[in-house]
């Protein structure tokens, strides 16, 4: 088993930071900035190629924040977290200056922040001192690079695996919260932290478009849905077993796969992302749910967050161009079936990175060539 760990080839991180780092410095110089504070955690883990914040996992800001400029990059954290850092990340040699505030220190961070920028215009994610331009330092992370899509192949793998292995061990009698820990333990032993994980039962899954775990029992089917980050980096993944399948749960899996597959293959560099959304709203008038589109959301580029955002019709990420090297991942639902993988954008076909040759397949006709989606896995 495999796993990305911060202190892995050093030499190749390095040079993804020092990518990242001229990303941010050209951005400065065309929004005539000339520093940017990176203070949420999928940000410093972004502009970091992957050290997480673990500590308060879901808390924002976190223990440590980057500070880009023209001299470089520089490590913000508190004396708590300074004897780690040092221990297990070689910070010189990644390109950064390491700046230590006492965790006592009234204004901490923020103060240390506006000490090494002074009076220069800076820009910031949404913490500390400066200007708020989150939305467009979160632009900087895409496309990713190849480094990037190296490690999102291996999380995809990984993400499947242990989902999918969890499931093949389900039996009707369990509860969703059983169903539920088992996932999450076998995420967790691969250093992979569950930021979604949803279960729902053969009565849930039908009512709830999100069936968070219950005490109730599964019954005769179950669906999960995880979100599974590991170096800041996120894979989303559904999947589906049951134990005695009726025609009409067929019939709307069969539905939301042949949306999905309709996105995917419509997903390609130079279009944007709202006109893949209007591919998906003709897959689901085509399958017979024409309005089904309207009750969930339908998913996008994913990164460093779950979705880096939703394709919302009118706003300005749908309008966006799909940039070669993208991650992606849409998740149409039909009346509780659900279908939802992990992609690359490619130059011709995306690239899958979270789907296992062990798991029963669907074989989808596109109108380019057909595309393969997870069945119902049937114990």
């Amino acid at each position: 088993m495999s796993s990305f760990t911060p202190t892995a080839d050093q030499d190749a991180r390095a040079a993804e930071i020092a990518t990242k780092l001229d990303r941010v410095n050209c951005w400065l110089l065309e929004a005539g900035y000339e520093a940017a504070l990176f203070a949420s955690q999928p940000g410093v883990a972004w502009a970091t190629a992957g050290l997480e914040d673990r500590i308060a996992r879901n808390e924002e800001p976190g223990q440590v924040w980057v500070l880009v400029d023209e001299a470089g990059g520089h490590l913000l954290t508190t004396n708590v977290e300074e004897p780690r850092l040092t221990s297990e990340l070689d910070v010189e040699s990644l390109g950064f200056k390491l700046h230590v505030s006492q965790w006592y220190r009234p204004g901490g961070l923020a103060d240390l922040a506006a000490e090494l920028t002074a009076d220069r215009r800076l820009a910031n994610d949404g913490y500390g001192p400066g200007r708020v331009v989150s939305d467009r330092l979160a632009a900087l992370r895409m496309p990713l690079v190849p480094q990037e899509h190296n490690r999102l192949a291996v999380l995809g793998s990984d993400c499947a695996n242990a989902l999918e292995g969890a499931l093949r061990a389900w039996t009707p009698d369990q509860k969703e919260t059983e169903v539920a820990a088992r996932i999450a333990g076998a995420l967790e032993e691969l250093t992979i932290f569950p930021s979604v994980l949803l279960v729902g039962g053969y009565e849930r899954r039908r009512r709830f478009k999100h069936p968070v775990p219950t005490d109730s029992k599964t019954g005769m089917d179950v669906l999960a849905v995880i979100v599974g980050v590991r170096g800041g980096l996120n894979i989303a993944c559904t999947r589906t077993a049951s134990a005695g399948t009726r025609p009409e749960d067929l019939e709307r899996h069969r539905a939301a796969c042949s949306v999905e597959a309709a996105m995917i293959a419509a997903t390609r560099p130079a279009t944007s992302w709202e006109s893949v959304l209007e591919v998906g709203k003709r897959a689901y008038a085509a399958a017979g749910f024409p309005d089904e589109w309207k009750v969930h959301w339908q998913g996008g580029p994913i990164a460093y967050n779950s979705r880096e955002y939703d394709v919302v019709p009118g706003t300005a990420g749908a309008a966006a161009t799909i940039l070669l090297g993208s991650a992606f991942a849409w998740n149409p639902t039909v009346q509780g079936g659900k279908s939802e993988d992990t992609f690359i954008v490619t130059a011709d076909r995306a690239r899958p990175v979270s789907n296992t040759a062990e798991w029963p397949e669907l074989t989808i006709e596109t109108d380019d060539d057909p595309i393969a989606r997870p069945a119902i896995l049937s114990i």
